[in-house]
């Protein structure tokens, strides 16, 4: 006969048993936690990238908008130059038929020696001068004749250089809008995923990285804040200032929305251009109309951003500065950089509401000062106008339009 289990043994099996598929199924329950925060990590990580990818494209698109717009300008400034000088070359061309028949009334196919075989020896002198006359005014109507073809040739050569330049701009426009949607579409799939009880955690890791970003851009600020230190004379220890800390005026906006942590800009084909050192000295003073300024920027609050828009219904970053100071009355070229460039730069201590705040070098982004270490901007792709920290890494100046 064979052996039967007894019964005490059989039980603890089925115990074991249970017990390890309980932790199995413990096990397998919990793994996914994990993984859907790492997941959530990336995600966040991932649309920082994009977002960062399309905010460059964005600012290399609105400087190539620029100069095609200057280089059309330049064209259309060659026209009436070239009408000119089609009217001065006909003129010389005039002056030269002219003298030529002038000359040769005065003394023949060479006035000279048809003055010395027909002119009397005592009014040789005044046929000389006549034929001397004749010739000095031929040889400057032939001057003048090449003086305006030279023109009018070098004329035509900047025409069409500036055309193909302008043509040279069109086609990386066109590559950079291709770039840039392809970017978008992208970013949306990306966006597309974060749904379900991964929307919370993808939410949760950017907000943990937006605050360690902030700590991050608060340090930042600190240094470009602080006064030059004071050189230490040789044996002695520093006497230099203490770096000033960001001002924090009462009443601003409540409840910054979290700033992306961008990586790098992606190499360009020419170096990076650092932005000029503020200057230390006096601050130039804030325009009456700075106030008109910020009002219209609050006003655009929640309406989307859009690559190459300049509102009223959605905007960029530079095109949403540039559209608030318009109604103050200034006017500012849609670009961050070219912004940066066209206005009074300051110190960021010396940051007033309707001041700009510039971030990346090079500059690719722009915001709208408006008080209490906060900005107003226009992000990227798949956000909307926004309350911001200016506390960020990736601040390099700022600027009184």
């Amino acid at each position: 006969m064979g052996s039967t289990p007894r019964p005490g043994r059989a039980h603890a099996v089925i115990v074991i048993a249970l017990a390890a598929a309980c932790l199995f199924t413990t096990t397998a329950s919990a793994a996914p936690a994990p993984d859907k925060h790492t997941q959530a990590d990336q995600l966040a990580q991932q649309l920082d990238d994009q977002g960062q990818h399309i905010a460059v494209l964005d600012e290399q698109f609105n400087q190539a908008r620029a100069r095609a717009d200057a280089l059309d300008a330049q064209v259309a400034a060659i026209g009436p130059k070239l009408a000119e000088s089609n009217v001065q070359l006909a003129a010389a061309r005039q002056r030269l038929v002219d003298a030529s028949v002038d000359a040769y009334v005065r003394g023949g196919a060479s006035p000279l020696i048809g003055a010395l075989i027909k002119g009397n020896s005592e009014d040789f002198g005044v046929r000389k001068t006549y034929v001397d006359a004749a010739l000095d005014g031929q040889r400057d109507a032939l001057a003048g004749f090449e003086s305006a073809r030279r023109r009018l040739l070098a004329l035509r050569d900047q025409l069409r250089l500036t055309q193909r330049q302008a043509r040279g701009t069109a086609d990386a426009l066109d590559a950079n809008r291709r770039a840039a949607q392809a970017t978008i579409a992208s970013q949306q799939s990306t966006m597309n995923q974060v749904q379900g009880d991964l929307a919370p955690l993808v939410a949760d890791a950017a907000a943990a990285r937006a605050q360690r970003t902030e700590q991050q851009g608060k340090q930042k600020f600190d240094a470009l804040a602080a006064p030059p230190a004071a050189v230490a004379p040789k044996g002695g220890s520093s006497g230099g200032p203490v770096p000033g800390k960001a001002p924090k005026p009462a009443g601003g906006p409540a409840a910054p929305a979290p700033a992306p942590a961008r990586p790098a800009s992606p190499p360009t084909t020419s170096a990076p251009r650092p932005p000029a050192p503020a200057p230390t000295g006096p601050a130039p003073p804030v325009k009456s109309c700075a106030a008109a300024a910020v009002n219209p920027a609050k006003g655009q609050l929640g309406k989307p951003y859009v690559y190459g828009a300049a509102g009223p219904d959605s905007f960029d970053c530079s095109g949403l500065t540039m559209y608030a100071w318009r109604t103050g009355g200034v006017g500012l070229p849609h670009s961050a950089e070219m912004q940066y460039n066209a206005i009074a730069h300051i110190s960021v201590s010396q940051l007033q509401p309707g001041d700009l705040v510039f971030f990346y070098t090079p500059i690719e982004h722009v915001g709208i000062y408006v008080g209490g270490g906060q900005m107003i901007e226009a992000p990227y792709t798949g956000a909307v106008v926004h309350y911001a920290s200016i506390y960020r890494p990736e601040l390099v100046g700022a600027g009184r339009p």
